[in-house]
């Protein structure tokens, strides 16, 4: 019963108030389960799950992390199944060990790839606690690597090197990065690991006295400021040190700053009110200030950096952050169980939200700070990662299929492609590949080849660019016939044919105008939905120039309810014409509500632009042929169905936080956010920020009642649409 007594000792030191009969009855399950299992250590296998569980214990996770923590290594190593663990313990901690267990044995696969492994454990992971308690699995295990044969040892080192401890970076875990690191380099450069130890515990008691006085003088100016301050030092951890003397060339004794300060405070005013006060003692060395707190790290650490010239010329660095910012900085998002039920509506509960994001682990929900999550997140939503049957872990896009994963091995692979399999099961080739999904192709020599209707299964620009070509090269007199039928029916339309088109002066000048080699390619861009057979049929026969011109000056008279002008799914109508490609220009990014102007392009689709486009009056101006009218659809616009993506910029001074503002602004008015891109400029003396924005919009009166709130802000200097001039 040792074992009870230390979890109820971790419990009642921690203060944790949860449900300890859960927690209790989770290690006596586990501890029956593995009767009869032991560690390399010769120990009772039950040490690894407590110890997993203490190291829990000290994040303050919540009960169902706990009991998860007890119960991670249940499944695969004894017989009880998920299902067990869901009816003695309910579905969230069954959902929590089931994502431990499928991450128990990721294949690392023939080449390195810690970085897609790294991506590949978060997108697999539903919750993020499953990778909190899979960090505690593996922190307890480089504890106790010493009884691992020394290959074994460098094995999970370097992995532990190269995927958790980064992994806990990118979460903000920093304690157990640290731990982590220094363990590695224990196994990975044991000379260089003692050798650094001999060095620092030489400097020890010389570095420990000047320190000393530094914390007392500190903390008899933070006591004449009236604040609440926490005054420490500590060792930096040796893996820093060994990056810094080896990665920078530098010799032990060029280190200065082996030793940092930290000053911890209740709130952000207090901070900058310490850093002045410390500023005003000491002088700060140029080059060396860095303020997280107004811009956070991509992990959400928030801190204030400063190095201080103190005592005898020697530098001292010096963090100063609030109380909640340093539970974020030693234990990430494992901190947010800690104080969530401390605090409401905290900037601490912002950073969680926004670390969460990053990692995927909630799907979107329409409020401001989730909106702001989508902004400053990651995209791992936009990717799939799959293995190879090698091991490898191959990235594609989401909604890719096993055709896309054939092509993306090889191209011969894909062309062979007749079946796959998705985690030893057979699967239709337009099955949607999932997380984790190891993918087997089945390829055949006499296989036909890719059909038509594989451009409609594979997601991938890249499968679609070699099925396409697949099909030019061998099937291009199939291809010719198809193109010459769809043709032919266009033009018997408009009372012309093949016959009388092939060789025709405007078929010449049209190939020489749009450098299509002979008419029979202009065929297979027919055949490849690249040329538009029906408008191509209508620009090119026509009885007379002069009657032509009239028509275009005529219906520049008319509205665009007139019945010769067709309908479509765009929001456009365009004259004469049907089931036409319509693509929005991206220098103007027309809105409902513009006037709007349409050309013919290359490829026979309609670009539509704003009148006032000078890219638009341009191409008008060198060929006006290609003009044609068109006009906004109504009745579909006054239905919003339509979305359309749309870009401005914003001039602010150069201000912390404005973008968050700008950014939640838009999220109120519901409207999508698509993307920010932000630079500076000079403005004499003065430095601006220039902030570029991409959204999704239904008409052009949202965007006016959008900029009418934007422009309201304090700092905001400008704001203008897009146009390239």
């Amino acid at each position: 019963m040792e074992y009870k007594s230390n979890i109820a000792e971790e419990l009642k030191k921690n203060n944790l108030k949860i449900n300890e009969d859960m927690i209790f009855s989770a290690y006596e399950f586990a501890r029956e389960s593995h009767v009869g299992q032991y560690r390399k250590s010769g120990e009772e296998y039950i040490v690894h799950p407590v110890e997993v569980s203490k190291i829990l214990i000290n994040m303050k996770m919540d009960a169902e992390t706990i009991t998860a923590g007890f119960l991670h290594d249940i499944v695969e190593d004894t017989m009880t199944t998920i299902q067990d663990i869901e009816y003695n313990f309910g579905s969230e901690v069954a959902k929590l060990v089931d994502g431990v267990t499928k991450l128990t044995n990721l294949p690392v696969g023939s080449n390195k790839q810690p970085e897609n492994i790294r991506k590949m454990i978060v997108a697999m992971a539903s919750d993020v606690r499953v990778v909190i308690i899979k960090l505690a699995d593996r922190l307890h295990n480089m504890r106790t690597l010493k009884y691992m044969p020394a290959y074994k040892q460098e094995r999970i080192a370097r992995e532990t090197l190269d995927i958790f401890a980064p992994l806990a970076h990118r979460i903000g875990m920093a304690k157990i990065k640290w731990e982590l690191e220094d363990l590695c380099l224990y196994y990975l450069e044991p000379e260089i690991y003692r050798k650094l130890v001999k060095m620092v515990n030489n400097k020890r008691v010389e570095r420990e006295e000047y320190t000393s006085a530094i914390l007392r003088n500190m903390k008899k100016i933070i006591r004449e400021t009236n604040i609440d301050g926490i005054v420490s030092g500590r060792v930096k951890h040796f893996y820093s040190i060994y990056k810094k003397m080896y990665e920078k060339k530098k010799s032990f004794d060029e280190l200065y700053d082996l030793t940092a300060v930290r000053v911890l405070v209740d709130t952000e005013g207090e901070c900058y009110n310490i850093l002045g006060m410390l500023h005003s003692h000491w002088k700060p060395v140029p080059g060396r200030f860095k303020d997280y707190i107004a811009v956070p790290k991509s992990n959400g650490y928030q801190s204030i950096h400063t190095t201080l010239v103190g005592p005898l010329g020697k530098f001292i660095e010096v963090q100063i952050r609030t109380k909640d910012m340093h539970a974020i900085a030693e234990d990430g998002i494992a901190a947010h169980w800690n104080y969530k039920e401390k605090r409401k509506n905290s900037k601490a509960d912002n950073v969680y939200s926004w670390l969460r994001k990053i990692l995927e682990w909630q799907s979107e929900a329409d409020t401001s700070e989730e909106f702001i999550e989508t902004v400053t997140g990651d995209i791992l939503n936009e990717t799939v990662f799959v293995f190879s049957p090698k091991g490898d872990v191959i990235e594609l896009s989401k909604g890719s299929t096993p055709l896309d994963f054939a092509f993306h091995i090889h191209t011969e692979v894909g062309y062979k492609c007749i079946g796959a399999k998705a985690n030893d099961k057979i699967v239709p080739i337009d099955y949607k590949l999932q997380n984790g999904d190891r993918i087997d192709i089945i390829t055949s020599n006499i296989s036909k080849g890719p059909g038509r209707d594989w451009l409609n299964i594979v997601a991938t620009q890249s499968a679609k660019s070699k099925i396409r070509r697949w099909i030019r090269e061998k099937n291009f007199d199939e291809n010719l016939k198809i193109g010459k039928e769809i043709f032919e029916k266009e033009l018997l339309k408009v009372g012309s044919s093949l016959k009388q088109i092939e060789n025709s002066p405007e078929m010449k000048k049209y190939l020489i105008k749009n450098t299509i080699n002979n008419f029979n390619e202009l065929l297979i861009k027919i055949t490849d939905k690249r040329l538009n057979a029906a408008l191509l049929a209508e620009r090119l026969i026509k009885k007379d120039e002069k009657i032509d011109l009239e028509l275009i000056e005529n219906y520049q008279k008319e509205t665009p309810k007139r019945k010769s002008r067709k309908k479509n799914d765009y929001g456009v109508i365009i004259d004469g014409l049907d089931n036409t490609i319509v693509r929005f220009a991206k220098c103007c990014t027309p809105l409902p509500g513009d006037e709007i102007g349409g050309y013919i392009t290359t490829y026979g689709d309609i670009g539509i632009h704003r009148l006032d486009c000078k890219n638009y009056m341009n191409l008008i101006a060198r060929d006006p042929n290609r003009e044609i009218g068109v006009g906004w659809d109504d009745e579909i616009i006054g239905r919003k169905i339509n979305k359309y993506r749309f870009k401005f910029t914003i001039v602010t001074t150069d201000r912390a936080n404005i973008l968050l503002e700008i950014v939640k602004i838009i999220a109120d008015h519901k409207i999508d956010l698509e993307g920010v891109n932000s630079g500076h400029i000079k403005n004499g003396a003065e430095r601006l920020s220039v902030i570029e924005i991409t959204i999704d919009i239904n008409e052009k009166r949202d965007y006016e009642k959008l900029i009418n709130h934007i422009v309201n802000l304090k700092d905001v200097i400008e704001i203008r649409r897009n146009q390239n001039n």
